[in-house]
This record gives structure tokens, C-alpha cells and sequence, in this order.
């Protein structure tokens, strides 16, 4: 982890990995096969994405093989008890400023594991993401004061960018209240 507790990217790609296995067993080629797609979905191929092995996993002890095979043969492998705790660590991890393809990465998993927190944890990863996006807001709204850089386009590219923020600090809104509902 970096400093401020955000994910490097070899461990955006481990939380892909243990995520892949949360709602049950799975073949190597299959968690491979995922964690690449929607990775390079995300981010695009990246050169940054590659190296964790799922044979490392299994070295440190978070997943491990159990003793069913698929249907073409191959070892069929869990999370342990050890691998959750991690996956649930890498999911309140700090999400980083900006706009980075890293970034986009991390968001999307922490969302798409999101339901294997409690209550409040999630509360607490809907509040920093809102965070991030009102960061991202207010660095668009001290860009639009500076009239001096707001040549060409920029002015409606801007507009276009500070609508996509506010919509997504709206959504973050709607996601906090509901799950304060279930608490």
C-alpha cells in the first residue's frame, strides 16, 4: 500500500482475485481469465496489472485448493478465513484523489465487492468515495474561475466534467441513505 493506505496496483489485482473467489469456488484458468478482462476493461492492458499469481495467493495462504475439480479437470480453489480478512482490508483501503485508470480499477472493485462489508463499513467507503468526488468538483470549480486558461473547448468539456461529478456525489447520496436504512 501507498503511504496514505490507497492500493498499489499489484494489490488492486489481489483484491480482483480473493473478490472473484467471495461467492464461492472457482478454477485458476477462470479467476485468471476475470481479474484479466475486467481489469483491461477498466484500465485497458496495462503492463502495471500483471504479475500477481494466483500460486502466490495459495503460498501466503488466502486462497486455497479443495479437493473438487471442474468439468475440464482442473483444481478447484476457495478463499480461506485468512483471504476474506484480506479482501475486507483491501476493500477499506483509501480510495486516492483523481482520475487515474488505477484509480477508475480500485473504485470499480471496492463497488462491485462492496456487499462484503457491514453496514457501516460500506457507509464509511460511500462517504470517501463522495469525498473524493467533491474533491474532484471543487478542483473543476477553481479551473472555471481561472477565465485566462478558458480558450477552445475547455469551458463545455469543464461543464461536461463538473455534471458528471455532481451526478456522481448524488448517487452517493442515494447509496449512503439506503444502506442507512438496513442499520
Amino acid at each position: 500500500m501507498y503511504r496514505d493506505n490507497s492500493l498499489i496496483p499489484k494489490e488492486a489485482i489481489r483484491m480482483a482475485a480473493l473478490g472473484a473467489l467471495i461467492r464461492g469456488e472457482r478454477s485458476y484458468q477462470n479467476i485468471s481469465a476475470e481479474v484479466r478482462q475486467f481489469s483491461a476493461r477498466i484500465m485497458g492492458p496495462s503492463l502495471d496489472l500483471m504479475g500477481t499469481s494466483i500460486e502466490l495467493l495459495k503460498l501466503e495462504g488466502l486462497i486455497e485448493a479443495i479437493e473438487k475439480r471442474d468439468d475440464n479437470g482442473e483444481e478447484l480453489l476457495q478463499l480461506t478465513p485468512t483471504g476474506i480478512v484480506e479482501l475486507k482490508e483491501y476493500l477499506k483501503s483509501t480510495i486516492r484523489s483523481g482520475g487515474s485508470d488505477l484509480n477508475k480499477l480500485v473504485v470499480a472493485l471496492k463497488l462491485r465487492f462492496i456487499e462484503f462489508l457491514e453496514p457501516l463499513e460500506r457507509i464509511e467507503q460511500l462517504i470517501s468515495l463522495k469525498t473524493m468526488y467533491q474533491s474532484e468538483k471543487n478542483r473543476l470549480l477553481d479551473l472555471v474561475q481561472h477565465k485566462e486558461w478558458s480558450g477552445g473547448l475547455l469551458p463545455q468539456l469543464l461543464e461536461l466534467e463538473l455534471g458528471v461529478a455532481e451526478k456522481r456525489i448524488v448517487w452517493c447520496d442515494e447509496q449512503i441513505e439506503k444502506t442507512q436504512n438496513f442499520v
